[in-house]
């Protein structure tokens, strides 16, 4: 039907870390999958194997670099990832490392105040600008493929596809090793729907990956 709904986009939460597991930020720290981690990217290779895939791409963080290449190992070399600089999260500056716990509203607080930078790191503001032109690119070329795009990214990312489509950075969350996928209407427009281990309630309901 031509004017079927179609899933063009994959957005992949990373595996598990050692912060995840923690409960800190993690944000520009280049945190390596942990062993509950490298199974959720094995789970995720498992379920991208018989799903072909017009691009691969990558935050360039390593958590997200070995989420992709579990996927690109189960297509046989057949796909590149292509790593997107612009798709690194959230610079969240002090609080990298600290417990979330430890810091209540904090983050909050500058998701009410999006134009003020995290103390050594960044605005929400500055990090949409950096990641809306990408994310925009990304899914125009998506529309056009005959195959799904798959990108290995972080929270802060899937929030901000959530906030470019429905406006609410907190619609469709996933867990670590999740997946959230963007639907293309030619008269409904995108759409979202999380297809692999969505979070139950908000989940991570601040922009802190």
């Amino acid at each position: 039907m031509p004017d079927a709904k179609k899933l063009v986009a994959y957005w992949i939460r990373h595996g598990e870390t050692s912060g995840n597991a923690a409960g800190t930020f993690r944000g520009p720290l280049d945190l390596p999958l942990n062993k509950h981690g490298l199974a959720d990217a094995q789970t995720l290779g498992e379920y991208f194997k018989a799903k072909p895939l017009a691009a691969l791409l990558s935050s360039p963080k390593k958590r997200a670099q070995d989420t992709a290449r579990a996927i690109a190992d189960v297509h046989d070399g057949s796909l590149k990832i292509h790593t997107v600089p612009e798709f690194a999260p959230l610079n969240v500056g002090y609080l990298a490392g600290e417990l979330k716990n430890e810091h209540d509203g904090t983050m909050s607080y500058f998701d009410k105040n999006t134009h003020l930078p995290i103390p050594m790191g960044e605005s929400i503001d500055d990090f949409r600008r950096r990641t809306q032109p990408k994310i925009s690119q990304v899914m125009n070329f998506a529309i056009k493929q005959k195959n799904p795009v798959a990108a290995a990214v972080h929270s802060s990312i899937i929030h901000e596809v959530n906030h470019m489509i429905t406006g609410d950075h907190n619609q469709t969350l996933v867990k670590p090793g999740g997946i959230l996928g963007v639907y293309w209407h030619p008269t409904e427009g995108y759409s979202l729907e999380a297809l692999f281990r969505p979070t139950k309630g908000k989940g991570d309901a601040a922009y802190h990956a």
